[in-house]
């Protein structure tokens, strides 16, 4: 597919594009009538020109590629060839410089002709280019998988639409796209079925848009798309981008197999939010980050807060790293009470970050920047280290429930990081929980599942934390005995008001008994709630109604935790060794 930017003509009484780019001729004269430009052997190596009052008025292919703009935008000789300014028109060869709008400076050799066309005085201009910078660009071949263009072609046009001007008759969305878990599909069924789903997306592009847009795999399962639109409709930029999503957003068959598909979507309009091709790429790509940020199933368009955003990740990655190593994060415990017994049976650590500017910084604002810059393994590693190490001056029965980070357990050993913990602080693996979330398992899942059942052979208990909300989570529950799971918030809060809701709420405590797994029910705040939950199966609640977030020592008057002195102790500190 390749840009085709058409030339439009003004309303009445409006000047042309061309009228208003070009120099004015004698009044009257038809420039265009001198010489047809197919009468300009495109297919020529040579770049071709003709010449009147100084100004190019035809040129061919070759020419017009090689300098990176069409006929009407054509820049004055003086700017691209000022050798040509100074010889005469004697049939000879001469020597030059041709400067292209992307600032390539190219040695020619060229030479200028005397040329009479309709009785005009015109000047005809061959420029001969080097065998080792031919006009011609060598551009690698289309994508062998998707038969779309490959990344230098797909740049290539974007800077030539660039290079043609973004003015009031021509813009266009820039959209990037990037295929949600397509490493999941990869390792689940194979490259050969991967490679399907890819070509399945390029024939449903090729069906789908129009042979004006621009479409390229850019590499893996990210796709970049340019479609053109004339300026003066920008709504046509909301039909390219809902095409878009409804391309990527699908389900087909592949080799026998099924496979659903959705998709990342980050976009940038030109020229409304930049008239410049690199500051584009840069705006889909802030919108295509904010769109994988998000999880969102629509379009994500570019805003300029999202470039503020940028450096303030930026400066909190800093902090981060600077927050490691002056020891700046402290835990707060959670207590979890048996509903039989009423007693803390647990406490879960919760991170929390004392930065000495803002204060305390809550862990849903920090963690995704940790896990962007991968400081959340080292960071991960002391939540797991300090947890243990304060759960071990604890009553034996108590355990301590420690949450692990989907990015930590990918990039971290974490068998290893489990067994290296226990043995520095002698806490009994029994009393250890690591709470998972689903998107553990939505990459790498066989490995994942191998990691666990390795960790859970110690003795330590796994659990599933935010159940019910996920679409593949009953399938986890087959794929893995977990030993506890726990009902997201959202259904304790919501259960007293929807009826809904507390039939899932009824049905997680059927399935949990079924399976042998103990239910946990969090974000537990009124009386209510806890009265509904106690004529139930559900073993064991947790929220602010039981008991807020706190350091371990002020929760010693909680019942069971006072069969053995909890006293506050410092903070173990994090080594050189947790940092690399």
């Amino acid at each position: 597919m390749t840009v085709r930017i058409s030339q439009r003509t003004g309303q009445e009484g409006d000047r042309s594009c061309a009228e208003t780019r070009l120099p004015k001729t004698v009044p009257g004269e038809n420039t265009t009538a001198f010489s047809p430009i197919h009468r300009l052997a495109d297919a020529a190596s040579e770049g071709l020109a003709i010449l009147y009052q100084g100004r190019i008025i035809e040129a061919n292919s070759p020419l017009l590629s090689c300098i990176g703009t069409d006929l009407q935008n054509f820049p004055s000789l003086e700017n691209i060839l000022p050798e040509a300014l100074k010889v005469l028109p004697d049939n000879h060869y001469h020597s030059g410089i041709l400067v292209t709008l992307q600032e390539r400076a190219l040695p020619v050799q060229f030479r200028l002709t005397p040329l009479r066309q309709n009785d005009k005085d015109c000047i005809a201009l061959a420029i001969t280019f080097p065998t080792t910078t031919s006009v011609t660009t060598n551009l690698p071949s289309r994508d062998d998988v998707t038969d779309l263009c490959s990344k230098e072609e797909f740049e290539q046009h974007l800077e030539e639409f660039f290079a043609n001007g973004t003015g009031q008759h021509s813009a266009g969305i820039l959209l990037y796209v990037n295929i949600n878990r397509f490493r999941a599909i990869n390792e689940r069924y194979g490259t050969r079925i991967a490679n399907g789903v890819l070509s399945a997306i390029g024939q449903r592009i090729r069906t789908f848009l129009t042979k004006e847009c621009v479409v390229a795999r850019l590499g893996g399962d990210e796709f970049g798309i340019f479609c053109p639109f004339p300026y003066e409709h920008p709504t046509q930029a909301t039909r390219w981008a809902q095409i878009t999503r409804d391309i990527f957003h699908t389900s087909f068959p592949v080799n026998g197999h099924r496979i659903h598909i959705t998709a990342s979507i980050g976009c940038c309009l030109i020229p409304f939010d930049t008239y410049r091709f690199e500051t584009a790429c840069h705006y889909a790509e802030l919108a295509l980050n904010e769109a994988r940020r998000l999880q969102s199933s629509d379009w994500i368009s570019f805003n300029p807060v999202m470039q503020a955003d940028i450096q303030h990740r930026c400066e909190m990655e800093h902090d981060l790293r600077r927050a490691l190593e002056t020891d700046q994060f402290f835990l707060e415990f959670q207590p979890l009470i048996c509903l039989k017994t009423n007693r803390v049976e647990c406490v879960e650590a919760l991170l929390r970050w004392q930065h000495p500017v803002r204060g305390v910084i809550a862990p849903n604002e920090f963690i995704p920047v940790a896990e962007d810059c991968n400081l959340i393994v080292p960071i991960g590693r002391w939540v797991l280290l300090e947890a243990c190490s304060q759960a071990s001056r604890l009553p034996p029965h108590i355990r301590v429930a420690i949450n692990i980070s989907a990015v930590q357990f990918a990039h971290d050993d974490m068998y290893a990081a489990v067994i290296q913990t226990l043995f520095q602080t002698g806490l009994a693996a029994e009393r250890l929980e690591l709470e998972l979330t689903e998107s553990i398992f939505l990459d790498a899942v066989q490995r994942n599942l191998e990691t666990m059942g390795k960790i859970r052979s110690l003795g330590i208990k796994i659990v599933m934390d935010d159940f019910g909300i996920g679409f593949s989570s009953l399938n986890y529950l087959r794929s893995f005995p977990f030993d506890r799971i726990k009902i997201d918030r959202s259904f304790i809060r919501d259960m007293l008001n929807d009826q809904r809701a507390q039939s899932i709420v009824s049905a997680i405590m059927t399935l949990g008994h079924a399976m042998s797994m103990e239910v946990i029910a969090e974000g537990v705040e009124t009386a209510a709630q806890l009265d509904m939950l106690r004529h139930t199966s559900c073993t064991t609640a947790q929220g602010f109604l039981m008991g807020r977030p706190a350091a371990l020592a002020d929760l010693s008057a909680y019942p069971g935790m006072t069969d053995t002195a909890i006293t506050s102790s410092k903070s173990v500190k994090i080594s050189r060794d947790h940092l690399s």
